[in-house]
């Protein structure tokens, strides 16, 4: 194996390519089938690569190989006669042999064009049965490559066990390669090395334009049952809503619809012409044939398409034979272009696509497939049932509560609470202004002292009636004072028992003037919750006694307490536009919890059974139906 051509395993298809071109002008190729083999063992990403031919007794001897030893010396043992037996037309075959371990290999076998028979003997794991198909483009595009002069013979060893390989090649005849194939595959490394699929897809139609003679080339790549026209020769930007752009891609949907190559040429009928490919020859106004080429992926499924508008010379079977191998050769790289350069959703549904082809079968995937669950939507919601609930608005109550109003006239002068607060018995919730009472609590004192002089008075003068008048007049004085103290007293609000605000705020209240008996504030104890629920009345009719439900505060809406349906209010009240509502009462099943506050709203569901899908879905629209139209 020579040095130079091995000094790089890395390198790209397309410098393996023009490696192989470089070896046709080497003046002396005593190593061309070894400097070969190693190439094309690179290029088909292959276990072992190796060239054998016959000699005047049918035996088969190498004449050069790349990879394994052991597998090539397993290869030669296997060349029998029946390995020569290979179709013309396809020109190559493949099986599968057994290792002594216990593995498995693909061997793939392809006649080269050689005045000797020649053989190509490529090995593949098994694991890599799905690379077969691109190898074997890859392979046929290269198996014209010939020794350009009589090689000398060369000899190499490879050591397999117990079996020695001697690489002799006799002298034979130079050939040459053909000049299109070469031009070809000078197109697909131009391709395969453009950065970008609008890039690639116009270097590709500018290429076969130049390398073929062509009026014309346009591509155009498969989308679902329609082609979308992407790159069109000499022109980087064109309009798509154009009529001609419409008919390019009507002929190349006509392509992906027979699956064939289309071919018109200009001395046939038009009758004969496929529809699409005759109103295509018309919008060009044109007489130069046409031929459409589709473009396959490794599992043979048509991806793009390729027309091309011929001159007045039209190209020959092996021309299109060897165009179609390029066309599957560069495939890859556009296909791999085109997902880079599509936005998230085509990329998923890119990538789905084979997987719903497995699943539902090729052929219009998506249609089966939005059908299929279209038709397990339906199913679902005919015969499917799942659990109903009803909601309404709730609220957690109590009974327990307590309303505290102004026992005096006044202003509020300090409020040291607010709604939602804790509060103990007997603590100070709020104070009134007590200034005219403390005035009047001075006068009143002062008229004691005075009726109590009167009466000192009146008894050192011995003046019983007048001792009588100043005892009483006293005597009224102090009544004055306690209702004084007692008004004092009733100044301040203070909470009866232990409990928490439900009404009152404090920004409403501070500052404000009130009159006796005006409310002030409600306490409730936290205990003996219960929930009210506010039912509409359209759902009314699937609420039953002893029904079981989940309440959502929002204050926690993580947290579900359960309750069950004890008793309706069996008035509806009105609420507004909301229209009219049905009070229920709900008992708690939980245990109470030290967060719960009564007044405390949220949402609530009552469980009344499984019910229909499709009911859940639609009784709304038919309710409304029913009493619109008196259904």
């Amino acid at each position: 194996m020579s040095s130079t051509d091995s000094s790089s395993d890395q390198m790209r298809p397309a410098q393996r390519i023009e490696a192989l071109l470089d070896l046709l002008s080497r003046p002396h190729a005593d190593d061309f089938f070894n400097t070969y083999a190693t190439h094309v063992h690179q290029l088909c990403q292959a276990e072992a690569a190796l060239v054998i031919r016959r000699d005047e007794v049918q035996q088969a001897y190498a004449v050069g190989m790349a990879g394994d030893p052991a597998l090539c010396g397993l290869f030669l043992q296997e060349a029998t006669a029946s390995i020569w037996d290979i179709s013309t037309e396809q020109g190559y075959r493949h099986d599968n042999l057994q290792l002594n371990d216990g593995s498995g290999v693909i061997r793939l076998v392809i006649q080269l064009i050689s005045d000797t028979p020649t053989l190509l003997l490529l090995a593949f794991a098994e694991r890599h049965k799905s690379h077969l198909k691109e190898a074997l483009v890859r392979a046929l595009l290269v198996k014209d490559i010939r020794p350009p002069a009589p090689a000398s013979a060369v000899a190499a060893v490879g050591s397999v066990g117990d079996t020695s390989l001697q690489l002799t090649t006799p002298a034979q005849p130079g050939a040459s390669v053909s000049a299109d194939l070469l031009s070809l595959l000078g197109l697909a490394s131009e391709v395969m090395q453009a950065p970008r699929f609008g890039v690639a897809a116009l270097s590709l139609v500018n290429g076969l334009v130049r390398r073929l003679g062509l009026q014309q080339a346009v591509l155009c790549w498969r989308q679902g049952r329609h082609a979308e026209l992407v790159a069109v020769s000499h022109i980087e930007r064109f309009e798509s809503t154009s009529p001609l752009v419409h008919a390019f891609q009507a002929a190349a949907e006509e392509v992906l619809s027979i699956d064939q190559v289309v071919q018109i040429h200009p001395e046939t009928e038009t009758d004969a012409h496929p529809p699409a490919h005759a109103a295509l020859q018309e919008s060009l106004q044109t007489d130069a044939g046409l031929i459409s080429l589709p473009i396959r992926d490794r599992d043979g499924q048509t991806q793009a398409v390729v027309i091309c508008l011929l001159n007045a010379q039209s190209l020959s079977p092996e021309q299109i034979n060897q165009l179609l191998l390029m066309l599957e050769l560069v495939l890859p790289k556009l296909q791999e272009g085109r997902r880079q350069e599509a936005n998230w959703f085509k990329r998923t549904r890119i990538g789905m696509l084979p997987h719903l082809e497995a699943l539902v079968g090729p052929g219009r995937p998506w249609v089966k497939f939005w059908s299929l669950l279209a038709t397990l939507v339906m199913l679902i919601l005919v015969f499917g049932r799942y659990p109903y609930s009803v909601e309404a608005p709730a609220q957690l109550t109590t009974d327990s509560t307590r309303l505290l109003t102004s026992q005096i006239d006044g202003r509020l002068l300090d409020v040291q609470v607010d709604m939602g607060d804790m509060v103990q018995e007997n603590q100070v919730l709020t104070r009134l202004d007590t200034v005219e009472l403390r005035q009047q609590e001075l006068e009143t004192r002062s008229e004691i002292q005075r009726y109590q002089a009167e009466e000192d008075k009146a008894r050192a003068a011995g003046q019983l009636g007048d001792l009588q008048v100043a005892f009483f007049r006293r005597e009224q004085a102090h009544a004055r004072l306690k209702r004084v103290h007692y008004l004092l007293e009733q100044a301040e609000v203070k909470s009866p028992f232990d409990g928490v605000i439900v009404e009152g705020e404090r920004r409403n209240l501070l500052g404000s003037s009130v009159r006796r008996g005006d409310k002030l504030f409600r306490v409730a104890k936290v205990e003996n919750l219960y929930v009210i629920l506010q039912i509409p009345e359209r759902d009314i009719r699937d609420v039953y006694d002893k029904s079981s439900g989940r309440l959502v505060l929002l204050s926690q809406p993580g947290k579900q307490i359960h309750f069950r349906i004890s008793n309706f209010v069996p008035m509806a009240q009105v609420k507004g536009e909301e229209g009219n509502h049905f009070l229920v009462k709900g008992i708690i099943e939980d245990p109470e919890q030290d967060w719960w506050r009564p007044g405390m709203t949220g949402l609530a569901k009552v469980d009344v059974g499984p019910r229909n899908i499709a009911w859940i879905l639609l009784h709304r629209v038919v309710d409304t139906l029913r009493l619109k139209f008196w259904l």
